[in-house]
């Protein structure tokens, strides 16, 4: 984490953190006592940027997701952002994206 703000720092960048994906780290990692820590840290910094999915948004994943026939949430919503803004997709895990 503290790799990825330093980059974005450094270059002037955003980083785009889904609502989903913090609901998700929340709940895969509670037996880490300092996921909320963590996470304060990450959404707190000047270069991070996160946000629930609008309804007419959440239309749009599911239709992005129905035509690449993924399902993966996260996933959808990230691209979907990075599509409406033209911001490039940064990721430790990009099988999450294959087909998307």
């Amino acid at each position: 984490m503290d790799s990825w703000l330093a980059v974005a720092k450094e270059l002037g960048i955003v980083l785009y953190v889904p609502a989903l994906a913090v609901i998700e780290v929340r709940t895969v990692c509670t037996v880490y006592p300092t996921t909320d820590t963590l996470l304060s840290r990450l959404l707190d910094h000047p270069s991070v940027i996160h946000s629930v999915l609008s309804s007419a948004d959440a239309r749009k994943v599911i239709q992005l997701l129905d035509e690449s026939h993924a399902w993966d949430g996260i996933a959808g919503h990230v691209i979907l952002v990075a599509r409406q803004r033209g911001w490039p997709v940064l990721t430790t895990d990009p099988d999450r994206s294959v087909g998307v």
